[in-house]
C-alpha cells in the first residue's frame, strides 16, 4: 500500500486546512460539486465504461498476432499508460509511442522501425482535432494501406475517442473497434478508461492489479481511513501560502522517469491558470544531481520537494573488490548498488532538508501495476483538491488552446 510520512506534510500548519480539503472532497464523491460533469474519473472500476471484457479480447489478439503496437497519442492519452509499461516492460511485444512529435526525423525513424514487422495501431484523440494524433493517424494509415487488406487493416486499427465523435464514425465506416474515451473525463485524469487500459493491456500487464490498486486508495478516501492524499494537497498549499512555489518530484529509480512526465502534466496543468499555481519540475537522480544539485542545496528559497521512494529495488548488483587495482573506490567493496543507491537518496533528503527545502516522502513497496494504480488515484486525488484550496478549476485547460489557435492559422485550417 502507498504510504506517506504524514509527520513531514504537518509544516506550515497544514492540517489547519484540511476540513475545507475534506468539504471538497465530500462535495466530489456525494455528488453535490459544481464540477460533477467532469468526475468520471473518481470511480476507477467504472471509468472503464463496461469496454475492459472487449480491452482484454483485443488485447490476446494483439500479442499473438503482432509484433508491435503503436499506440498514437500525446499528452494525457499515453503519459500513463507509458508510465507503466516503460517501468515494468512489455511481454512479448513492441510498444511504440507516436503522436507525441511533429519532428520529421523522428517520425522517419520511427516508420523505418516497424519495417518488416506485423503491427497494431491504436489512435487515441478525446475530440479528434489534435494535429499531432490526427497526422501520425492518417500517415500510419497509408502506410498500413501499402501492407494491408481493408479487411486486416478494420482488424488491426483500435480507436478511441469520444462516442459520436468523427473518430466514431471512421470505426463505425471502416469496421475498426471503437473503445469510449469517457466524455466525464479529461485526459489527464483518464488513468482507468479505455485510453489506458487498452495499451497496457496489450502489453501484458494486469489491468485487474491496476484497477485494484487505485480502488483500495479509492476506497479509503470515500471512508475516510486514510486521508493522506487529501493532506498532501494542504501541504502544498501551506507551502505556496509560505511563499514557496515551484515543486520538485524527485526519484532515485530511473523507472519512474515516465512517470514524473505524467505528473509533471496532471500538477502543471490543473493548477497553473488565473495567476496562481505551483511551477512543477522533476528530477530523475542520481544523475539529475550533477545537474540541479548545486539549485536545490544553494538556490533560491522557493521550492518543496516531494521524493518518490520505492522500497524494492528487484534487483541486486555488489560492487566487486578489486584491491590491486588501487582506483581508490576500495570502501565500496561488496556494498550492493541498491543499497548505495538507497543511501544516496537519504543523503539528499537529509542535505535538502537541512537547507530549508519543505520535503514531503512518498513511498510504494515495488514498481508493479498494483502500485501504479495507487500512486496514479492518489496524486489525481489530491490535485483535484489541491486546485480548489488554491481556488481554480481544477478540469479546464484554456491556456494549451493558445497555441493552437495560432498553429492552425499558420497552417491554414479552416
Amino acid at each position: 500500500m502507498i504510504r506517506v510520512d504524514r509527520g513531514r506534510l504537518r509544516r506550515f500548519d497544514a492540517e489547519k486546512l484540511l476540513p475545507e480539503a475534506e468539504g471538497y472532497w465530500q462535495e466530489y464523491i456525494g455528488g453535490k460539486s459544481p464540477y460533477l460533469p467532469f468526475l468520471g474519473w473518481l470511480s476507477a472500476e467504472g471509468s472503464a465504461w463496461g469496454a475492459l471484457p472487449a480491452i482484454k479480447e483485443k488485447a490476446r489478439e494483439i500479442r499473438e498476432r503482432a509484433d508491435a503496437f503503436v499506440v498514437v497519442g500525446i499528452g494525457g492519452s499515453n503519459h500513463a499508460s507509458r508510465a507503466v509499461i516503460e517501468a515494468i516492460g512489455a511481454k512479448g511485444i513492441e510498444i511504440v509511442w507516436m503522436g507525441t512529435t511533429l519532428s520529421a526525423h523522428e517520425i522517419a525513424r520511427q516508420l523505418k522501425g516497424l519495417e518488416g514487422k506485423s503491427v497494431y495501431i491504436g489512435v487515441i484523440a478525446k475530440n479528434f482535432e489534435t494535429l499531432e494524433p490526427g497526422s501520425h493517424y492518417r500517415l500510419l494509415r497509408k502506410w498500413m494501406e501499402q501492407r494491408y487488406d481493408s479487411a486486416e487493416m478494420a482488424r488491426r486499427v483500435i480507436l478511441t475517442g469520444t462516442p459520436g465523435s468523427r473518430l466514431n464514425e471512421i470505426a463505425d465506416e471502416n469496421g475498426c473497434l471503437f473503445l469510449p474515451f469517457p466524455e466525464p473525463i479529461g485526459g489527464r485524469y483518464s488513468l482507468f478508461s479505455p485510453v489506458a487500459l487498452m495499451p497496457i493491456a496489450a502489453a501484458g500487464l494486469d489491468v485487474d492489479a491496476y484497477i485494484a490498486g487505485a480502488s483500495s486508495v479509492e476506497r479509503a478516501l470515500r471512508s475516510g481511513e486514510n486521508q493522506d492524499a487529501l493532506l498532501f494537497a494542504c501541504w502544498r498549499n501551506a507551502c505556496l501560502r509560505a511563499g514557496f512555489d515551484i515543486e520538485v518530484l524527485t526519484s532515485f529509480e530511473p523507472r519512474l522517469k515516465n512517470f514524473s512526465l505524467w505528473w509533471r502534466q496532471l500538477f502543471g496543468e490543473t493548477e497553473g491558470k488565473d495567476g496562481k499555481g505551483i511551477f512543477p519540475a522533476f528530477m530523475n537522480c542520481s544523475e539529475d544531481l550533477h545537474s540541479m544539485g548545486q539549485y536545490m542545496q544553494e538556490g533560491s528559497r522557493r521550492v518543496i520537494e516531494t521524493f518518490l521512494h520505492v522500497d524494492d529495488p528487484e534487483a541486486s548488483v555488489p560492487v566487486p573488490a578489486d584491491p590491486g587495482f588501487g582506483d581508490r573506490f576500495d570502501y565500496l567493496d561488496q556494498w550492493d548498488f541498491a543499497d548505495i543507491n538507497h543511501a544516496a537518496e537519504q543523503a539528499t533528503l537529509t542535505a535538502h532538508e537541512a537547507g530549508d527545502i519543505p520535503c514531503s516522502v512518498v513511498t510504494v513497496d515495488r514498481l508493479n501495476e498494483r502500485a501504479f494504480g495507487e500512486l496514479f488515484y492518489f496524486f489525481t486525488a489530491a490535485v483535484s483538491v489541491s486546485a480548489r484550496l488554491l481556488g481554480v478549476n481544477p478540469f479546464d485547460q484554456n491556456g494549451v488552446e493558445a497555441y493552437k489557435k495560432s498553429m492552425f492559422a499558420a497552417l491554414g485550417k479552416p
